[in-house]
Order: structure tokens, then C-alpha cells, then sequence
């Protein structure tokens, strides 16, 4: 019979080695390099969107909005899918189940808020270069949504440290 490591570990479901310490530390490591490569293409891609065009200009701007956002958006998605499939998102209802309403509304506003991007990708693949005020309200569009976005992930970092918080024995 092997050690028993239960003090180590997190309610999880049953699955063995998920929600050791190690294992919460390896996936805090992992989101936290994830999530500074999305910050630094997130950077480009505003740098982008700020930048300041004349004549035809807007062609090279059109170009690198588009290498930018497609850039960002596959960033994105691997955050997404390191957040819920056996990431930080489980982590929280495995160490904290009542939280389980408050990690689905962020998903589903998550779900919003990507048909919002995939909707604002489209039409940034379609604007001309020609067209700088359907151009420039494009860029208005991605720059809403870059705020939208930065809110969520600000709501979904204060759950995480309130569950944890918690879990730690923490006030919360």
C-alpha cells in the first residue's frame, strides 16, 4: 500500500495525480506563461489598431491588423482550452463547488464574448483598405472588445483568489 498524499490533494473527482500540489503548481505555471504570450500579442495587436496611417497606408495597417488578430485570437483559444479542459476553471469548482454557478456565467459570458471576436475578425477580413471609416470603426469594435475582454479576465483572476484564498484557509 502506497503513502497516503491525501493532505496534498484537492477534491478531484476521483482522478488520481489531478489536484496534487505539484499538479495545481505545474497548471498555475502553465497559465501564467500562457497568459504572458497572450499579453505580448495582445500588445502588437493594440500597438496595431493605434497606428496612425496616411495616404495609402492603410493597406500595410489592413495587413498587420489581420496578422495581429489571427495571431491573437489562436493565442486565445489555447488560454480557453487550458482554462477548462482540466485547468484553473476546474481547479476552482474541484477545490470550491459552490462556485460552480459563478465559473459557468463566466464561460457563457466567454462564449459571448468570442462570437463577439469571431464577429469583428469577419468583418476585419472583409473591410477595404480603401474604406477608412468602416476601417476605423473595426478598430473602434476590436478595442471594445480588448476592454470587454481584460474585465472578464479580471473577474475570472478575483475568483480564482477567492477560491484558493479559501481553500488556503483564507478569508477570501
Amino acid at each position: 500500500m502506497g503513502a497516503d498524499h491525501g493532505s496534498e490533494r484537492l477534491m478531484t473527482n476521483g482522478n488520481p495525480g489531478i489536484g496534487t500540489a505539484a499538479h495545481v503548481r505545474e497548471i498555475a505555471k502553465q497559465a501564467e506563461v500562457e497568459l504572458a504570450i497572450l499579453l505580448g500579442v495582445e500588445q502588437s495587436l493594440r500597438l496595431a489598431l493605434q497606428w496612425m496611417t496616411r495616404d495609402r497606408g492603410n493597406s500595410h495597417k489592413l495587413s498587420t491588423l489581420r496578422f495581429a488578430a489571427r495571431s491573437f485570437e489562436r493565442h486565445l483559444v489555447r488560454t480557453r482550452v487550458l482554462a477548462d479542459v482540466g485547468g484553473y476553471m476546474h481547479l476552482i469548482t474541484d477545490a470550491d463547488p459552490h462556485l460552480a454557478g459563478e465559473v459557468s456565467v463566466l464561460r457563457e459570458v466567454r462564449k459571448e464574448l468570442q462570437a463577439n471576436f469571431e464577429r469583428i475578425i469577419l468583418q476585419l477580413e472583409y473591410v477595404s483598405a480603401d474604406d477608412a471609416v468602416s476601417l476605423g470603426q473595426v478598430c473602434s469594435e476590436m478595442e471594445r472588445y480588448l476592454a470587454d475582454l481584460e474585465k472578464h479576465g479580471q473577474k475570472e483572476m478575483r475568483l480564482l483568489q477567492h477560491s484558493f484564498a479559501q481553500d488556503e484557509g483564507g478569508s477570501g
